[in-house]
């Protein structure tokens, strides 16, 4: 069965709790977006924002940033259980792997639409899940780029091990096409959240993912 991972990308900490507390019960694992306004045109929440935070959840943070490897300290004392940084954050990545090697948390990576699955083979030994982005990182409510698709469908046809995880204006309309493609986990933002109708929102879209 399809996994859908609720995602927030916030730089409020109150908005945080408060979509937190709204999915509490309904989910095991929330993806928490982190963004420096470097690697990507916008800034979200500290992670040191997160080590107060009260919850009951797997958590996942997804780091859109230059130098990942300064974030790995504050991930664990937040308690993040897995930590997923772009393939495109910097040209050595085998040091990234280094630094990553002390933390006990799952490490994955992340491509963004445009990059080409080739430039993660060499480290698939190294990862737990590959995360791919089906808008520009950034900001939530783009429109789904169809292409990723096809990038998905062919990693899971060459390593069916691996997990995949797709990521980016993922809705109603087009969660089963992007089920369909081979990905493991479905991370949703707006679709999850919109209207406030968090419940409804998240049992339409399992049903969706579900119905192949």
């Amino acid at each position: 069965m399809k996994k859908i991972i609720p995602a927030i990308l916030t730089n409020d900490v109150e908005d945080l709790k408060t979509k937190l507390s709204q999915l509490a019960g309904l989910v095991d694992w929330v993806q928490i977006d982190i963004m420096d306004n470097v690697f990507v045109p916008n800034k979200s929440i500290n992670v040191a924002e997160l080590k107060n935070i009260s919850h009951d959840f797997n958590l996942e943070a997804h780091l859109m940033v230059e130098h990942p490897e300064k974030y790995f300290h504050d991930c664990l004392e937040a308690g993040f259980k897995r930590v997923i940084f772009h393939v495109e954050c910097c040209p050595d990545l085998n040091f990234i792997f280094k630094e990553a090697a002390g933390y006990d948390f799952e490490i994955g990576m992340a491509l963004n639409p445009e990059t080409p699955i080739e430039h993660v083979l060499p480290y698939l030994d190294k990862v737990k899940i590959i995360l791919f982005l089906s808008v520009h990182p950034g900001f939530q409510g783009q429109e789904f780029i169809t292409e990723v698709l096809t990038k998905i469908q062919k990693l899971k046809q060459q390593h069916p091990e691996i997990l995949l995880a797709i990521d980016g204006g993922l809705k109603l309309e087009n969660i089963q096409l992007a089920a369909s493609s081979g990905a493991d986990y479905l991370c949703v933002g707006s679709g999850v959240f919109k209207k406030g109708e968090v419940i409804k929102n998240l049992k339409d879209l399992q049903a969706a993912a579900a119905d192949l």
